[in-house]
């Protein structure tokens, strides 16, 4: 599902076609952290390509951070880079982000 970030395609972003894997992933991580009480998973993996950071002028990226954020703790805000996209410029290599999310107590 990288086609629509990537920096040699169209750029459609996460609202493109192929993009729409992202959205399914979040749903899964909210049911289940609600099935298992805020207790699993506890741990997320995002993988995509560096045209991630700069898509949409660096909004698709905070929206993968508030989406992951948010599965965690509903209320929290990442806020807008200041002066444009988060990351810029072209590179060959894949972008990992490992997300933890807060367990919940029992």
């Amino acid at each position: 599902p990288c086609q629509d970030l990537s920096m040699a395609g169209l750029r459609a972003g996460l609202e493109g076609k192929n993009s729409g894997l992202f959205t399914e992933a979040i749903r899964v991580i909210v049911e289940m952290r609600v099935a298992t009480n805020g207790m699993y998973p506890a741990f997320a993996i995002w993988e995509n390509v560096p045209g991630a950071f700069s898509s949409n002028g660096g909004e698709d990226f905070r929206t993968v951070l508030e989406k992951l954020a948010h599965a965690a703790q509903p209320d929290v805000s990442i806020p807008r880079p200041a002066g444009g996209a988060m990351v810029q410029g072209r590179s060959n290599h894949r972008k990992r982000l490992v997300s933890g999310m807060a367990v919940a107590q029992r």
